[in-house]
């Protein structure tokens, strides 16, 4: 599911004519191959951290399938956090293309799929993706390119919002289907 949700992130970049970016110049990678290939250059985008969407928890754990009650553990719904990179010829490039990086997610806040062919993509299926723009403080900033290798480059951290992840396993839940009381009163 995660990756499924970075490709159409890149399918979505490629496809927006005011970036300009072909799929082979937007590369789905953690940032160290930037040290290891110098030569390498593009847009990288890395997931840089995961977190549970607590907000979406309180889902029933039981269905009714075919007249049968299952039980279903709800899906997990996650928060990704995405480093979008720009590794370019000239510094004034990356700051351009940065630019209109933001423009494009200024337009595209949310991608919503129909139940016929978008959200095949996906599975489970999802509604929606949304982006949000995720800032971090010139500490937190230092500490993300440290980990990802100490050169800084042209970036944004975006939050994408409902994100499901969900085995296709079902169990047998026993149903309730009678209530007998046995009390003794006595006086």
């Amino acid at each position: 599911m995660i990756e499924q949700t970075l490709q159409f992130i890149r399918t979505q970049l490629s496809g927006d004519a005011a970036l300009d970016l072909n799929a082979d110049e937007i590369i789905l990678e953690n940032l160290h191959v930037v040290h290891n290939d110098p030569n390498k250059a593009g847009l990288f985008l890395s997931l840089v951290n995961i977190e549970e969407e607590g907000t979406m928890k309180n889902k029933p754990n039981y269905m009714r399938i075919n007249n049968q009650l299952k039980r279903i553990e709800p899906p997990v719904v996650l928060n990704l956090y995405i480093l979008f990179a720009f590794k370019l010829g000239t510094y004034t490039t990356s700051i351009t293309k940065l630019s209109q990086l933001l423009g494009f997610f200024q337009t595209h806040k949310w991608f919503t799929f129909n139940n016929i062919t978008d959200t095949q993509e996906f599975n489970p299926p999802i509604d929606r993706l949304i982006f949000e723009m995720h800032n971090v403080n010139f500490e937190q900033l230092n500490h993300i390119w440290s980990v990802l290798g100490g050169n800084h480059y042209p970036s944004v951290l975006y939050k994408v919002r409902v994100v499901k992840v969900q085995r296709n396993e079902q169990a047998d839940a026993p149903e309730v289907t009678t209530i007998s009381l046995d009390s003794q009163l006595s006086l």
